[in-house]
């Protein structure tokens, strides 16, 4: 197995440590303007950001050294996926962003229906032997993301703090590039999907 593939399952490997940051203590690192950040929160985010560094790593070596394989086609795409819903569904009801976290439940529905149909799209497309290629719009979401939810980890309570929501526009911002993205691909590949000419008898 080659290194590209190896970051991938690590990436994997890391989410239930991830999850498990969650039902840590609730002890306190440091404060910021009398904001408490967690320490299980702070490890969190340590393993989010780890994890997508990873993720550039793996698909640059691949790229260069041409290690490019079907596992990694496969498995990769479905890495990233399954950290990013496994913080949002995590975060619901605790809290931590700084303001609007009655939306964070309709924001994890639309990041995993999206991903559930663009992951749908690339089956049937891949069935009828195309590969669809990720756009500009999606590498833009995926950045979003990645940036956002280590945000509302660890530093949440300290935007609630001092009265600046950076990690809910980030996170907003992201959402709206979710469902634009989405958007962008079916008209992008809205051909694959046409019902094909009947030939003639």
């Amino acid at each position: 197995m080659n290194l590209p593939n190896k970051l991938t399952i690590a990436r994997m490997i890391a989410i239930p440590f991830f999850i498990a940051c969650f039902f840590l203590p609730e002890n306190v690192m440091f404060t910021l303007c009398g904001a408490a950040i967690k320490t299980k929160y702070v490890v969190a985010g340590i393993i989010f950001i780890l994890a997508y560094v990873t993720d550039t790593l793996d698909g640059r070596i691949a790229r260069k050294y041409d290690l490019v394989t079907d596992f990694g086609k496969l498995m990769d795409p479905i890495a990233d996926k399954l950290l990013t819903a496994a913080c949002m569904i995590m975060l619901i009801g605790r809290g931590l962003m700084s303001t609007g976290n009655r939306l964070l439940p309709v924001y994890t529905v639309i990041v995993i229906a999206r991903e559930f149909l663009v992951s749908g799209m690339r089956l049937v497309a891949a069935s009828r032997g195309t590969v669809m290629a990720a756009g500009a719009l999606g590498k833009i979401k995926t950045t979003l993301q990645s940036i956002a939810l280590p945000l509302v980890l660890v530093l949440g309570p300290f935007f609630r703090a001092i009265k600046v929501p950076v990690d809910f526009a980030l996170l907003t911002a992201s959402v709206v590039m979710t469902i634009w993205s989405g958007l962008d691909y079916i008209i992008r590949n809205r051909k694959l999907f046409a019902e094909p000419e009947k030939e003639a008898a």
